[in-house]
This record gives structure tokens, C-alpha cells and sequence, in this order.
């Protein structure tokens, strides 16, 4: 008799071998006495397939998803964790208890006997078995055991399944290794994806808690580690994992947790006064209310949201989320392209997956919510006409600065087209907007800029070609012809790659200040190996809106010099050779204290010489309404609020001393960058920072600001 049990109330399930199972419909139900809407029929066959030992696909296609019969759950549970093909090294445990941590999984173990309420003479073999199971899988596993894991939650509702030790052990390694995030604890790659996949549904909700900074980790961590066990009721707990391992699916509670905060989202929503502690503490607490009449419900939904999103990710990241503590870190996999996971704007999709759904001439029924992609070809005009995919809706990302106005027409005109191609069922189009870049990395910098503006407009469903146009063509490469629509492998830059001349980059520099230009000797130096390393970052940094304005490698750089008094020996006569430093701390250690300011009061402070009204443009691609304050050795930053007029916040203190450079393009001018850094005493600048402005009568501006600090420069030679 086994001597794991819980107070819990009596399952409402019960079976019955007083029906004849054989031709009967498994889908078809019929009334027990006493208990109304019974499915007698599939418990029928249910109870003969568990008689049989069949395996566990064909107890999946009984069950078809239901909560399962107290009575039957443990065996159920155990044949769908693998339990009858696994061998478990369990039994080779050698009972010794000498962990270091040994007196802590003994705590552990007594604080989870004893919610499940047994008699006291049992409650001493009990903790005895489930020390046994942590200390062993720790030894083997070469862990050091710690409670905010939160094993004991996961042993609880297998425990209360009534199941031998062994059988225990078995399914708490299988839920351990392929259910439960490998790598949850802060900053985990499983948060950055949950993240992702709420703003692909819900991009206003995704946007409010990033304004607050309340990232997945902070609130969805006992989700995730207990799989709700540790936040639900044990009965509600329970009928989530008998949906939960029927499905299969590891990441089937990544969208569980989904489905909690859309459910949710009114109510976040409207605490927007409320501090970031509280909605943390309301969010994290969301999952109590679950009770076992919503879980079928509840897993219906996350089936839905499945269907409608894109499935790159599985094959992406299902080896840098789940898996074996052995498998390692995953720091290698964690990226979307050359990105890490977090730094991702939005869901990546291959091009494997794009060219699946074109190929589909006519949804079926079943399928009308399968994801079905409209295509937003964001390659130039002159790329595009080389070739694009038939169903492809060409924007050309370079209006968005050069042209605005021109862009935002170009905006209405798709989600017009993409409306009437999903009222007319054009095949191969659908809700679901997919960016296509040229799968170059400058251009495709720029395309991420018109991504991140859909994704300001709360827009749903948006997602990023991964590897652009280059990943599709070499995908179609032999049926490139009747698959691309204008091809022309002349001009194709895929095809003939040395026919694209966008990415030069501008060498025609001005100097403020007069200073002679560089030697040649000094220019080959500026051009060696070593300089192109040190230039790597700030080129990462500058590509970002650089095709933008300078597609044809024309531009106008302004050199600054600054004092040699406050910076060190001036790079007067030295080659123009600059580095930038990767870490930018210091500058979000600011940002994460912004100061809130009225707006009126700092531009009428009396020393400030001058005010410009402009947009700070963000790496990701994010453009902010600021003020710039021009006073007498400082530059002031200040973004407007968004949600309170007349407010706004310090993002920035800039000292003139630490200005290097201030640069613009012929292309277009009123696109200002502010370079930041110092000079070593042998004359190489290290550059620190940067910042981005789109300036109206950007000319104005970096004249009074050349002004004044010439003044500082003069000043500090007296």
C-alpha cells in the first residue's frame, strides 16, 4: 500500500466496466448515474488500453487531452514522462546523505511532508524517500542543491499521485530535464522568449511593463520553475500537468504563461499609477486563482495562441531553453542572428517556414488560424525589382528618414493591401506581418528601424525574416527562376554581389577647427588591420541608421577638439583613428534613474544659453520626442513624457570638454551624432558614447554648440 497521499477533494471522474467499449465512438459521451456528463465511453476504452499496457500514443489518442481520472493519473503520468522505456540508475543510489548542503534538503523535505498531511508514523519514511531523491540526482547530476529551485514543489503532485519511489524519481528527472527551463534564474533566455512571444500577441501589454522595466523573470520565475505548481492549488496544479504531459510540448508553458497575462491585461493595464513593486507582486500572484474547472479552458487557449505563432523559435532555442544540465550553457545558440536572445527586437522566422506557407494555395477550415505571413519586402527599390518573392509587399525602408511623409502614405497603402488580400483569401497572405531585410548587415540595421516603428504602433504579429532576401534565395537556388518573380541574376546583389555599391562607408571629413588633414602615411594607418578591429564596435553602433542617410557613401563628418586641459594631449596632426569601449554601464546605470523634471521650468533656467526642440533616435531604432538644454560647459538631455504632459525625464549629462566629435550627412543633414570620449596623452581618442538627434535647423544647433565650446577652449587657456 502506497503511503503518499494528500487531503484532497474526491476526483469527480469515475469509471465503470459496465459498458461494451468495441464499436463504440470515442468521442461520444453518455450520462453515469450521479455524475451528469461523465464520458463513460472514452474512460471505457481508457481502462482497457491501461489493462492492455498500450503505449503512450495510443493512451494520447484516448485521453485526447482531458484531465485524467484520479485513479488512473499516476500510471498515465508515468507512461507519457517515458517511464516504461527509461532506465533510471535510482536504484544504485548509495544512501549516504553527506551533501553539503545536506541540512537544507532536509528542511526542504519536512516542509513538503508535512503539506501533504500524513499520519506521523509515515512521515518519517516519506522525507526519507524525497531526501533520497534530491541528494541523489544532485550527486549524479554534480549540483548543489538550492531551495529557490523549487524541487519540492515539483515532487508534490507526484507524491499526491500516489507513486512508488522509484516511479517518482523517473518523473522527476524526465519534468526536470525536458519540462523545466535548464537555465531559469534571472536573465535566463527562457524570459527573453516569453517577452518576445507577448509582444508578437500583445505588444501594448509587452511595451506597458517594459516602460516599467518589469521583465518575465521577475514575476514568471515560480511559474516556470514548479510549472504552476508552486503558485496554484495542488488539484488545479494537478490537472494542468495531466494536460500538460499529454501535449508533449516543452514550451507548452511558456504560452500557459502567456495566456495568464493576456487574461490579465485590463487589469495590468490600468495600474499605471500603481509603483513597479506592486504590479511585480500582482502579476507573480495571478496564477492563484486558477481552479480546476478553468484548466481545460486554460490549455485550449494556449493551444490557440500555438497555432498562431510562428514555430521558428522551437527549432531555434528548444536546446538553449530545455534539456539536460549536461547539455551545458547554450551561450553559443542563444542568438537571433548576430544578436543575443535578449537584445531581439522581435520573433525571428526562417526562411524554411516563410516558403512553407506560401506554399499554401488554400487554407482549410481546420487551418484558417495556422499562421499565414504578409510579406514586407524592406529592400531598396533597385533590389527589390532584381527579385522578391510573388506575394511580397514592397516598403522601401529608406523613405522612413529621407522621406517621411512619403513613408507613412507607404504604411497606409500596405495595411490597406494586406486587408484586402485577407478579406479576398489571396493564398499565401494573412495577419501576420513578415519583415524581410536584405539579409546584409548595414541595410538590414536599417530595416530594423522600420520594425521597431510598427512595433511603437502596438501593431500584432511582427516578426523579422531571418538571414532577409539572401536566406530566402539560397533556399530557392534551384528553382530560383519560377520561384522569384523578376529575377535578374545581372543585377541580383545575391547573384552578383559586387554589383552592390551602398556600403561604402564616408571618408570625406570636415574639421571644425581647421586642423590639418592626416598624412597619407597616417590615413594607411588609419586603414591597418588594428584600426579596423578598434573601429568595430562604433561601426555596430553607427550602422544602425547609416544606409539611412548615406546610401551612396557620401557624407560630411565635423571634427571637434576639445581642450587638451580637461581631456589631455590633443590629436591635432594624428591619423583619425578612433575606438569605442562595448560597455555602455555607465550610461544605463543613468538612464535607469531618470529624473523627472518640469519641462517649462529647466528651459527658463537662466543658464541655459539654448534650447533645441528635436527626436533622439535609440539604437533599436526607437525615436523620442527630447529637448536638448545648451548651457555653459553642459549639454542636458530631456525626453518628454509620455504620459504626462509638460514632464519629462534627464536621460543624459553631457560635458562639452567630453565632446570628440559632432557629425552629419550630405544626405541628410539634420541628422546629428554626438561622439563622447577622451584622449590618451599619446594622442588616441577613445571614444565612449554616442548620441543621435534628428535636429530641425540641425545647423543652428552645432553652430552655437561649436560656439560655446570654443569658449570653454579659450577659457581654459587663460
Amino acid at each position: 500500500m502506497c503511503r503518499y497521499f494528500c487531503r484532497q477533494r474526491p476526483g469527480l471522474l469515475m469509471s465503470t466496466r459496465s459498458a461494451v467499449v468495441d464499436g463504440s465512438d470515442p468521442a461520444a459521451t453518455v450520462s453515469a448515474p450521479g455524475h451528469p456528463g461523465v464520458a463513460i465511453v472514452w474512460l471505457l476504452a481508457l481502462e482497457s488500453a491501461l489493462h492492455e499496457g498500450v503505449d503512450d500514443h495510443e493512451l494520447i489518442g484516448i485521453t485526447r487531452g482531458r484531465v485524467l481520472p484520479e485513479e488512473h493519473r499516476a500510471q498515465i503520468w508515468y507512461t507519457c514522462l517515458g517511464g516504461g522505456n527509461k532506465f533510471s540508475n535510482f536504484t544504485q543510489f548509495d544512501e549516504i546523505f553527506d551533501l553539503q548542503e545536506q541540512s537544507v534538503v532536509r528542511g526542504d523535505c519536512k516542509a513538503l511532508v508535512d503539506k501533504l498531511g500524513n499520519e506521523e508514523e509515515d512521515k518519517v519514511s516519506v522525507v526519507c524517500d524525497v531526501e533520497s531523491i534530491f541528494t541523489h540526482y544532485c550527486k549524479t547530476r554534480h549540483l548543489k542543491y538550492e531551495s529557490s529551485s523549487l524541487w519540492a514543489d515539483i515532487v508534490l503532485p507526484l507524491l499526491a499521485g500516489k507513486m512508488p519511489r522509484d516511479h517518482i524519481y523517473m518523473c522527476f528527472e524526465e519534468i526536470l530535464e525536458k519540462y523545466v527551463p535548464r537555465e531559469s534564474g534571472i536573465g535566463g533566455p527562457v524570459y527573453h522568449l516569453l517577452r518576445l512571444l507577448l509582444l508578437y500577441h500583445d505588444p501594448e501589454l509587452s511595451t506597458f511593463l517594459d516602460s516599467r522595466k518589469i521583465t518575465p523573470d521577475l514575476y514568471a520565475t515560480s511559474w516556470l520553475r514548479s510549472l504552476f505548481s508552486a503558485v496554484c492549488s495542488l488539484d488545479a496544479t494537478m490537472a494542468v500537468w495531466d494536460i500538460y504531459f499529454q501535449e508533449r510540448d516543452p514550451f507548452f508553458v511558456l504560452f500557459l504563461s502567456l495566456v495568464i497575462l493576456i487574461n490579465a491585461r485590463e487589469q495590468i493595464l490600468e495600474m499605471k499609477s500603481e509603483s513597479r513593486e506592486h504590479i511585480i507582486t500582482t502579476l507573480s500572484g495571478t496564477p492563484v486563482s486558477l481552479s480546476v474547472d478553468d484548466v481545460s479552458d486554460f490549455c485550449s487557449l494556449a493551444r490557440y495562441y500555438i497555432i498562431k505563432t510562428p514555430a521558428t523559435f522551437r527549432k531555434d532555442f528548444a536546446t538553449v531553453i530545455f534539456g539536460s544540465v549536461y547539455m551545458g550553457h547554450g551561450e553559443v545558440c542563444n542568438r537571433v542572428g548576430d544578436l543575443p536572445l535578449s537584445q531581439a527586437l522581435c520573433l525571428p522566422v526562417s526562411a524554411e517556414e516563410i516558403i512553407d506557407t506560401c506554399d499554401v494555395i488554400q487554407a482549410s477550415p481546420e487551418d484558417i488560424e495556422q499562421v499565414r505571413f504578409f510579406l514586407v519586402d524592406c529592400r531598396p527599390s533597385d533590389q527589390y525589382n532584381a527579385g522578391h518573392l510573388p506575394n511580397a509587399f514592397h516598403l522601401d525602408s529608406s523613405l522612413m528618414l529621407l522621406h517621411p511623409a512619403s513613408f507613412q502614405t507607404a504604411v497606409q497603402g500596405l495595411f490597406m493591401a494586406q486587408r484586402q488580400a485577407v478579406a479576398s483569401e489571396t493564398p499565401g497572405c494573412g495577419q501576420h506581418l513578415c519583415f524581410i531585410g536584405s539579409g546584409r548587415e548595414q541595410e538590414d540595421q536599417y530595416v530594423h528601424m522600420v520594425v521597431a516603428s510598427f512595433l511603437q504602433r502596438n501593431t500584432q504579429y511582427i516578426s523579422l525574416a531571418k538571414g532577409g532576401y539572401h536566406a530566402i534565395h539560397d533556399l530557392l537556388v534551384h528553382n530560383i527562376n519560377e520561384s522569384l518573380t523578376d529575377h535578374d541574376c545581372k543585377h541580383c546583389l545575391v547573384c552578383a554581389p559586387d554589383n552592390h555599391s551602398h556600403c561604402s562607408e564616408p571618408a570625406d571629413h570636415e574639421d571644425f577647427t581647421a586642423t590639418p588633414k592626416p598624412q597619407p602615411s597616417l590615413m594607411n594607418k588609419f586603414s591597418s588591420l588594428s584600426s579596423v578591429f578598434k573601429l568595430r564596435s562604433v561601426e555596430m553602433k553607427e550602422k544602425l541608421v547609416e544606409y539611412i542617410t548615406n546610401p551612396n557613401g557620401e557624407g560630411l563628418t565635423i571634427d571637434r577638439h576639445v581642450n587638451a586641459h580637461d581631456r589631455g594631449k590633443l590629436y591635432r596632426n594624428q591619423g583619425d583613428v578612433f575606438s569605442i569601449e562595448d560597455d555602455d554601464g555607465e550610461h544605463n546605470r543613468e538612464t535607469e534613474r531618470l529624473e523627472v523634471v518640469k519641462l517649462s521650468q529647466w528651459l527658463k533656467k537662466p543658464d541655459v544659453v539654448s534650447a533645441f526642440s528635436c527626436h533622439q533616435v535609440k539604437e533599436n531604432g526607437y525615436m523620442y520626442n527630447c529637448h536638448l538644454l545648451l548651457m555653459e560647459t553642459l549639454v542636458f538631455v530631456i525626453r518628454e513624457s509620455e504620459t504626462k504632459a509638460g514632464e519629462g525625464y534627464v536621460t543624459a549629462r553631457r560635458t562639452l570638454a567630453s565632446i570628440v566629435k559632432i557629425t552629419s550627412k550630405k544626405k541628410h543633414p539634420d541628422l546629428i551624432t554626438f561622439k563622447y570620449g577622451t584622449t590618451s596623452p599619446d594622442g588616441e581618442v577613445t571614444i565612449s558614447d554616442m548620441d543621435r538627434f534628428l535636429i530641425p535647423k540641425a545647423s543652428e544647433a552645432t553652430r552655437l554648440i561649436k560656439e560655446q565650446i570654443m569658449k570653454q577652449m579659450e577659457a581654459s587657456k587663460t
